[in-house]
């Protein structure tokens, strides 16, 4: 059997309803929406209360994005639409993770660079996000940059996602390398930041499955 078969797809960013409903339709395992207001690929309250009224039987397949937030900031996006899992993708460190899950008893994902993916000692979570650490002037996530997927290694045999500049034209040389069975696709499937494009998601899903 073709190891790509078992390959899961989160596609992150997700604002368009119609859009969602597609990534459903085709069983894409998984959705992530970004509550990072200055992301261009923001999820604002509106968009979530319609989110909610249209794909509430379908919150497994949801992954809320926050970067350095409050305990209330989650609890207040929980309250509208009841995502599965909680993305952590700013600087939180060991006590937040576990206030998070104390508070929520959701899975959590941590973004991470490939660096300290390598010593990382934090518990409490369930998949790490793993794709080049932000420079100074660039978002925390989302900037459609690749890291030296050759240098991969992991050592603690902890659960990953691979991402960060995944496309048509490299995903499966990613996936090769990294022996990875999870990945996140942002930029990847845009044909401006924020526009998901179905014909690039149909690109990406015909690279890995055939």
């Amino acid at each position: 059997m073709n190891m790509l078969n078992n390959i899961k797809i989160k596609i992150c960013g997700q604002n368009n309803p119609a859009i969602i409903n597609y990534c459903l339709d085709i069983n894409i395992s998984y959705q992530g929406l970004i509550f990072y207001e200055k992301s261009p690929r923001f999820m604002d309250i509106d968009t979530l209360y319609i989110v909610n009224q249209y794909f509430k039987l379908h919150n497994d397949k949801f992954v809320g994005v926050f970067v350095n937030p409050s305990i209330d900031e989650i609890k207040n996006k929980l309250e509208i639409f009841d995502f599965d899992t909680i993305q952590l993708h700013g600087n939180e460190d060991q006590n937040f993770i576990n206030e998070v899950k104390s508070n929520f008893k959701k899975k959590i994902y941590k973004s991470i660079s490939p660096e300290d993916f390598k010593t990382t000692e934090l518990v409490n979570v369930d998949q790490f996000l793993i794709e080049s650490k932000p420079s100074s002037n660039e978002m925390p996530g989302g900037n459609n940059k690749t890291w030296d997927w050759s240098d991969f290694k992991n050592k603690k045999k902890l659960p990953y996602i691979l991402s960060g500049g995944l496309n048509v034209t490299n995903i499966k040389k990613a996936i090769s390398l990294t022996g990875a069975d999870f990945v996140d696709i942002n930029s990847g499937v845009e044909e401006h930041p924020g526009e998901k494009s179905l014909a690039l998601i149909d690109g990406i899903i015909s690279s890995i499955y055939n």
